[in-house]
C-alpha cells in the first residue's frame, strides 16, 4: 500500500500545480457572496451561531495582559492568559461565521475587529510553549523570534479561513486588513515553518504526537489561502504532506491512539481534516483514505464509547468530554471509506451544535448538505474491541447497548504521549457510567509536562486501578511496561505486570462474564511479595463492610464490589476534587479503596442492592 507522500508524488505536476493554484475555489466552502448556500443553512444551527455572536457584541473584547502571560513563570498558572486568548479566538470565529451567514456589515466589522486584535498580539504562542523567552531568562515574547506552536497555528487558521470567506467584504469595509493578515502570517508562521526545521512537533527524531497534524493542517490553509508567492506556496504544501505522512506512518496499525479519545480529535482527526482538504483541492485525485491505518482510525471513537456521553479515557483526557466535536468530519470520513458504523457513530450526534474547535471545521460543516440531511441514529457500541498495538481491550455486556457492564483493560507502557502511570489499569462501567475510573486530565500548569509531572496525584499509579507492590508504585519511562498481554474470546485479558514495577512478580486477569453479568479482576503473585490493591471509585458509597462495598453510581445505579471477607473491609478514603476540570466530570469528591491483599486476590463487580 502506498504512503501519503508517495501518493502525492505520484500525482502529475499539472494536477499538483492546479491543486495549489486553484485551492481557494476547490474547498467546497464559497465566500459570503454565495447567498443561496449560506441562507439555506439549517435554521436552528444559524440561529445558535447568530445568538452567540450577538451576545458577544454586547461585551468588551478580551484583554490580554503581560502580567497574566508572566504567571506561567511566576506561579505556574497557564489559564490566566490562555483563557482570554482562547476567548479572543473564539469570539473572532463566531463573528466570521455570523458574517458569512448574514453578510451584514455589523458582523463583518466585528470580524474585522477581532482579526486585527489577533494581528496586534505580541505573540500567538502560549506561555507554556515559549521556550525562546525561557532561554533568554525573560517572560516576554520577542516578535522578531516567533515560536510556532499550537497557539500560533490556531490563530493563523482563523486568519486564513476568514480571508477565504470574507475577502470581498473585507476589501470593501476595511481595505488593507487582508494585506496585514498576510504580513503577520508570513512573519509568525510561514517563515518559521520553512526556515527552521528544528521544531520538535515535526517528528524528525521519531517522536510523533498530536501537534504534528494539528499544526501542519493549519500551516496548510495558511499557505493555500494567504501565501502570495506560488513557488513558496507549493514548497510549503510539499513540506506539509511530508510532515503529515511522517505522523501517519507512526500511528499504530490497529487504529489506536495512545493519547486517548479526547486527544484523538486533535490528533488523528486533525490529520483527517488536513487530508480532506488536500483531497478536495486535487479534486479527489489524491484519495488518501486507503492509506493505512486511516480506516481503523475512523473506528476508534465507537470503540471507546461507553454510552450517555461517557468514554474510555486513558492518559490526559476527560471520561465525559465535550460532546460538541466535529462529528460531520467523522461522517464524511465514514462516507469515504464506506463504513456504515463510522457514519452511525457520527450521526448519533447530529443534533449537537456546530463545534467551535476551528473556524475551518465549522465552515466545512456548514457547507456539508449530506451531513445536515443525515438521520440521527443510535451509537453502534461494538461488543468487543481489541487494539493489540496500544494494548487496550474494551468489552461490553451487549452489542449496541450501554446496559450492563463494560470492561476496559489497558496495557502499554509508561512513556506514552500524555502518559499516566497506569499499566494494567482497568475501567469498569455500569450502564455506561464508570464505577472504577481513570480520573483523566487535570488543569494544565507549568509542571504538567515538566520533570515534576508525576507530582500530580491524578497521574500516579496509586490513583489508578492497579496495586502497589512491595510498597512501590509504578514509575515513569518506556522500560515500565506490560508483558505477555493475551486476549481470549474478546472478554478475558491476561497480562504480566511484573515489568511495570521496580520489584515483584504480578499477573493480572480481568474478565467480563456476560453470563453472570459480572466483572472479575484476579491478581496473582509470589507469596513473598506484599501487594496493596488500589481501586479508584466514582459515585457515593452506600454500604461498606468486610468483603463488600456498594456504590451508587453517578447515574443512580448500584454497583457492588466484593472480595474475600477474611481480608476485612479495606480502607475507604475520600478525596476532595478541587480541580475544575476533574470536578466537572466526577463531582466534588472521589474515593479510593485500598485492600492489603493475598495472592490470587479477586475483586468481583456486580449489580448491587440497597442495604
Amino acid at each position: 500500500m502506498t504512503s501519503l507522500a508517495q501518493r502525492w508524488a505520484a500525482l502529475s505536476p499539472a494536477i499538483r500545480h492546479a491543486a495549489v493554484e486553484s485551492a481557494r475555489d476547490r474547498t467546497g466552502v464559497p465566500d459570503l457572496r454565495q447567498r443561496d448556500l449560506w441562507e439555506s443553512r439549517p435554521t436552528s444551527v444559524s440561529a445558535a451561531i447568530l445568538a452567540r455572536a450577538e451576545t458577544d457584541r454586547a461585551q468588551p473584547w478580551p484583554r490580554l495582559l503581560l502580567s497574566d502571560f508572566a504567571r506561567y513563570w511566576r506561579d505556574g498558572v497557564r489559564t490566566a492568559y490562555e483563557n482570554p486568548a482562547g476567548e479572543l479566538r473564539r469570539r473572532t470565529r463566531s463573528a466570521v461565521l455570523a458574517a458569512v451567514l448574514t453578510a451584514e456589515q455589523r458582523y463583518v466589522d466585528e470580524a474585522a475587529d477581532g482579526l486585527l486584535l489577533l494581528c496586534e498580539q505580541t505573540t500567538w504562542c502560549w506561555a507554556a510553549h515559549e521556550s525562546f523567552a525561557t532561554d533568554r531568562g525573560e517572560v516576554l515574547a520577542d516578535p522578531a523570534e516567533p515560536y510556532l506552536d499550537l497557539g500560533a497555528a490556531e490563530t493563523v487558521e482563523i486568519l486564513a479561513w476568514a480571508d477565504l470567506v470574507l475577502g470581498p467584504a473585507l476589501d470593501e469595509r476595511v481595505p488593507g486588513l487582508r494585506r496585514r493578515l498576510r504580513v503577520e502570517t508570513e512573519q509568525r508562521v510561514l517563515r518559521p515553518f520553512v526556515d527552521d526545521r528544528r521544531w520538535h512537533w515535526l517528528g524528525l527524531d521519531g517522536h510523533l504526537h498530536n501537534w504534528n497534524p494539528w499544526i501542519h493542517g493549519h500551516v496548510l490553509v495558511a499557505a493555500l489561502f494567504l501565501e502570495t508567492d506560488p513557488v513558496r506556496r507549493t514548497h510549503v504544501v510539499d513540506l506539509v504532506v511530508e510532515g503529515l505522512d511522517r505522523y501517519l506512518q507512526a500511528l499504530p496499525a490497529d487504529g489506536g491512539c495512545d493519547e486517548g479519545y479526547a486527544y484523538w480529535w486533535n490528533g488523528p482527526a486533525r490529520l483527517a481534516t488536513a487530508l480532506e482538504l488536500l483531497d478536495r483541492i486535487t479534486l479527489g485525485a489524491l484519495d488518501p483514505w486507503r492509506c493505512a491505518p486511516l480506516e481503523e482510525l475512523a473506528r476508534y471513537p465507537q470503540r471507546m464509547a461507553l454510552g450517555d456521553g461517557w468514554y474510555v479515557n486513558v492518559g490526559d483526557g476527560p471520561a465525559r468530554p465535550d460532546p460538541q466535536q466535529p462529528w460531520d468530519l467523522l461522517h464524511r470520513w465514514g462516507r469515504r471509506i464506506g463504513d456504515a458504523t463510522v457514519m452511525a457513530q457520527a450521526a448519533a450526534h447530529r443534533e449537537q451544535p456546530i463545534a467551535e474547535s476551528g473556524l475551518g471545521r465549522a465552515l466545512v460543516a456548514l457547507a456539508d448538505d449530506e451531513w445536515w440531511g443525515s438521520t440521527p441514529t443510535q451509537l453502534p457500541l461494538p461488543k468487543s474491541s481489541w487494539l493489540p498495538d496500544v494494548q487496550l481491550l474494551v468489552a461490553r455486556q451487549k452489542e449496541g447497548s450501554a446496559e450492563g457492564w463494560t470492561l476496559a483493560v489497558k496495557g502499554g507502557h509508561n512513556d506514552e504521549n500524555h502518559n499516566h502511570n497506569d499499566v494494567g489499569s482497568v475501567i469498569a462501567a455500569l450502564d455506561g457510567t464508570p464505577v472504577l475510573i481513570d480520573l483523566g486530565q487535570p488543569t494544565y500548569t507549568a509542571i504538567s509536562f515538566s520533570d515534576r509531572r508525576y507530582e500530580q496525584w491524578v497521574v500516579r499509579s496509586e490513583w489508578h486501578n492497579v496495586p502497589v507492590v512491595n510498597g512501590r508504585q509504578q514509575e515513569a519511562g518506556p522500560q515500565w511496561r506490560a508483558g505477555d498481554f493475551v486476549v481470549r474470546d474478546g472478554v478475558v485479558a491476561e497480562l504480566d505486570l511484573s515489568g511495570a514495577y521496580p520489584s515483584g512478580k504480578l499477573r493480572r486477569t480481568a474478565t467480563l462474564d456476560r453470563g453472570d453479568e459480572a466483572i472479575r479482576i484476579v491478581d496473582a503473585w509470589a507469596s513473598g511479595d506484599e501487594v496493596a490493591e488500589h481501586f479508584v471509585i466514582a459515585g457515593r458509597p452506600v454500604d461498606h463492610e468486610a468483603g463488600r462495598l456498594v456504590v451508587e453510581t453517578l447515574s443512580g445505579a448500584l454497583a457492588q464490589l466484593s472480595w474475600d471477607a477474611d481480608l476485612g473491609s479495606g480502607r475507604l478514603e475520600t478525596r476532595v476534587v478541587d480541580d475544575e476540570l476533574l470536578s466537572a466530570v466526577w463531582g466534588p469528591s472521589v474515593h479510593r479503596l485500598i485492600i492489603d491483599a493475598k495472592p490470587d486476590f479477586q475483586l468481583t463487580l456486580t449489580r448491587g442492592t440497597r442495604p
